[in-house]
């Protein structure tokens, strides 16, 4: 008994003094601030000139497949990089089954000088993050 009405006291005194979080607007530095920060979703993803395939298609052909190096069959790698407020891509990183074209693929991006449409939540730009696989098939 006395368990229980120690428990019931120590649940009770917690919902008594725990804090209640009222919501309240952003400032405009405190948005300003956070249009860096992670969002979890965005309402309008950011957009290639041409879409994501046209993206994909510059950066196939900026890929030098004679750069590759003990590879045969088929290569792949994904790709994750973010898109700034300003619509640049920044934050590179690549991995796969094969460093140089990983490498290359890397490369590709960053010569891509085409800027995006960048990424809005509550219509203000923000950085987005993106993950597009690449793959080719090396004889």
């Amino acid at each position: 008994m006395k368990k229980n009405l120690t428990l019931i006291l120590f649940l009770g005194f917690t919902f008594a003094f725990s804090q209640v979080q009222e919501g309240r607007k952003a400032t405009s530095s405190e948005k300003e601030s956070s249009k860096e920060r992670y969002v979890p979703e965005a309402d309008t993803p950011p957009s290639f000139p041409g879409g994501i395939n046209e993206f994909r298609g510059k950066v196939a052909q900026k890929i030098n497949i004679k750069k590759i190096k003990n590879a045969s069959g088929k290569v792949s790698s994904s790709a994750k990089f973010a898109v700034n407020t300003q619509g640049n891509i920044e934050n590179i990183t690549v991995y796969g089954n094969n460093d140089d074209f990983n490498k290359e693929v890397e490369n590709a991006i960053k010569s891509v000088k085409i800027k995006w449409k960048p990424a809005t939540y509550d219509s203000e730009p923000i950085k987005y993050w993106f993950q597009i696989p690449f793959a080719a098939l090396i004889d």
